[in-house]
């Protein structure tokens, strides 16, 4: 039961009045708290109105820096007309030509390493009217005269048992003026035949001999050329002017008839051959050395194919040509001038010949 108002009636609350109070309540409450948001959002919001909307600036959104002011185009410059202009190249000097060497007659006197030795080579030389001295420094036995630094000279036992040759050779190139020419055994070599370098065999399989029972190694055998190139070198820093090779191709002699073909001998020697000569003529010119061959008249001629020479390789890669003494009617210079050989009297050296170069 309600109370009684001033006028005598009484006030009914109901069951539910309390609650709808409180749901009143709340709704003004919200109200307000709408009312104080919606004019916070007023006063911290920017709001801007553009032609494409409205524009809403967050007070703690970044804004972007204000862009500067359009620049006005550079002026436009006057075209220049520019124009390249290619250097010309430098002409290149035109190369001049290497001279050839030129050849002076020799009189060439053979000596032993034992005149050499006791100093009586160069009284020698001059008894007998020549102005070069010819020494074996390599024999037909595989000997050396000097103690080579060759690997393969010791592994042959081909060393002499001291240098005094070599020592004497020094000598002279210092102190007179003597043409100093080294002869050296190539391929004539039972020292290299007998360990199988580069060793000429027969069809049978044996090792071949020469008539004078020597053996001999190939042309075609790089350690064989190998070894051959390092002695002639050492020969050139030694002193001498020049080096005479002997047996320089294949053996023309003997019973060549039974020599096996093959890799060390093969159908064409003249490759071999020619390959070896080059290959000296080349080395030693920069040691400033000549480079001479000793060959037989019939392998001048052509009348002899065995050795591999020829007489257009011998034009081609030797300073010099050594030869026998001629016999009647051969005329070695026309051989040679008509194959490219020049200056012949000076560079075709002639056992016992009575002008031109000449050597006994």
């Amino acid at each position: 039961m309600g109370r009684k108002n001033q006028y005598g009636y009484q006030e009914y609350r109901g069951r539910g009045g309390g609650r709808g109070r409180m749901v009143l309540l709340f709704i003004i409450a919200l109200l307000a708290v709408l009312l104080a948001a919606g004019t916070a959002f007023y006063l911290l919001v920017d709001i801007e109105y553009t032609p494409n909307g409205m524009v809403i600036h967050w007070p703690w959104a970044q804004e972007s820096e204000t862009p500067p002011p359009p620049t006005a185009p550079p002026p436009e410059l006057p075209s220049v007309a520019v124009e390249v202009v290619e250097p010309s190249p430098t002409p290149e000097p035109t190369p001049t030509p290497t001279p050839e060497p030129t050849y002076n007659p020799i009189a060439a006197v053979t000596v032993t390493t034992a005149q050499l030795r006791d100093g009586s080579a160069a009284q020698a030389v001059a008894a007998a009217g020549g102005n070069a001295l010819v020494v074996e420094m390599k024999g037909i036995k595989g000997r050396l005269a000097w103690q080579s630094q060759a690997e393969l000279a010791a592994t042959l036992w081909a060393n002499a048992a001291d240098d005094r040759t070599a020592q004497a050779v020094r000598e002279l190139a210092e102190n007179t003026e003597l043409y100093l020419v080294a002869r050296v055994q190539c391929f004539r070599d039972p020292l290299m035949a007998s360990s199988w370098v580069g060793t000429l065999m027969t069809r049978g399989g044996n090792l071949w001999h020469d008539a004078q029972g020597v053996g001999w190694s190939s042309p075609a055998s790089r350690d064989a050329v190998d070894y051959l190139s390092q002695l002639c070198l050492e020969l050139a820093e030694m002193g001498f002017d020049e080096i005479l090779l002997d047996s320089a191709g294949y053996p023309d002699f003997g019973e060549v008839n039974v020599l096996a073909t093959g890799d060390n001998r093969p159908e064409d020697r003249t490759v071999p051959v020619a390959a070896f000569w080059a290959r000296l003529s080349e080395e030693l010119a920069e040691k400033g050395t000549a480079l001479s061959v000793q060959t037989t008249e019939d392998a001048l001629r052509g009348d002899n194919a065995f050795s591999g020479a020829t007489a257009a390789n011998l034009a081609r890669y030797a300073a010099r040509v050594w030869l026998p003494a001629p016999v009647k009617g051969s005329d070695y210079a026309a051989i040679l001038s008509n194959v490219g050989l020049d200056n012949a009297a000076a560079r075709i050296v002639v056992k016992n010949a009575a002008s031109g170069s000449w050597y006994k």
